[in-house]
């Protein structure tokens, strides 16, 4: 049982995901670890990055919280594991390690550990804030949203089955969306749940009262803007639209 579906893209090697960072590594109000980027201006809108089940220092996160920051936002990246994955704890199927991610994924425990990143934000300048989150981040992303403490959205191949997994939520993924309360961005991959491709969760948010854009990549596997291989053109180019997509939505929502 795993939060990612079948032919999911594996974690990526160290050689793959290093390069120069711009931001560096705070800790919060909590004493947690932030990985914390500021933009090249002055700018009042600000974005919560939530990673996936890799980790803080999984795959090109950090990379991508830059790239945002370059676009104009003051961006934070809680490390809500703690300085561990589900690698380390022993991999998809191990009882200790899904004990582990079901326990880390409840969000009355988790919110603690989100809501200093916010403040983070705030004092930087931030007036709104959004979340980007990647596979198992959007489903706390879309927490987020539901509780009324961020105002845009943006999810890349989001794993929204928690609900299901862990906490009896047969229909996860349609009770996530009704409950949004801003606007939100989803963008699939092509072996995602066909509940993001085919509109019915987009018709949901739209029907909760706010909008909703769906840019699907068909052509990608679920992961690739965090793990997939850039010396590919195609995977290069979906990464670098996915993460131009996110930079527009939040700009729209958050300005």
């Amino acid at each position: 049982m795993a939060c990612c579906p079948p032919g999911s893209l594996p974690v990526l090697t160290l050689a793959d995901s290093t390069r120069e960072l711009a931001g560096e590594v705070v800790t919060d109000a909590s004493g947690g670890r932030v990985y914390l980027v500021a933009p090249p201006a002055p700018s009042t809108m600000g974005v919560v990055v939530l990673y996936d089940v890799m980790g803080f220092d999984g795959g090109r996160t950090k990379q991508c919280c830059d790239a945002l920051a370059s676009m104009g936002f003051h961006v934070a990246m809680p490390d809500v594991y703690d300085g561990t994955d589900i690698k380390e704890k022993g991999g998809f199927g191990d009882p200790a390690a899904m004990a582990w991610l079901k326990g880390i994924s409840d969000f009355d425990s988790l919110a603690p550990r989100i809501t200093p990143s916010l403040s983070l934000l705030r004092s930087a300048g931030a007036t709104k804030v959004g979340a980007l989150g990647f596979c198992w981040g959007a489903y706390p992303a879309f927490k987020l949203s539901a509780a009324g403490l961020v105002q845009a959205c943006v999810s890349c191949h989001p794993a929204l089955k928690i609900g299901s997994m862990f906490f009896g939520e047969s229909e996860s993924e349609t009770a996530l969306a009704s409950a949004v309360q801003c606007p939100q961005c989803l963008m699939p991959s092509g072996n995602d749940s066909v509940l993001l491709r085919d509109g019915t969760l987009s018709t949901l948010i739209e029907a909760a009262g706010f909008e909703c854009e769906v840019l699907s990549f068909p052509g990608m596997e679920h992961g690739w803007v965090t793990r997939g291989d850039l010396s590919q053109p195609e995977v290069q180019r979906d990464c670098e639209a996915a993460l131009q997509k996110a930079g527009a939505f939040f700009s729209t929502h958050l300005a």
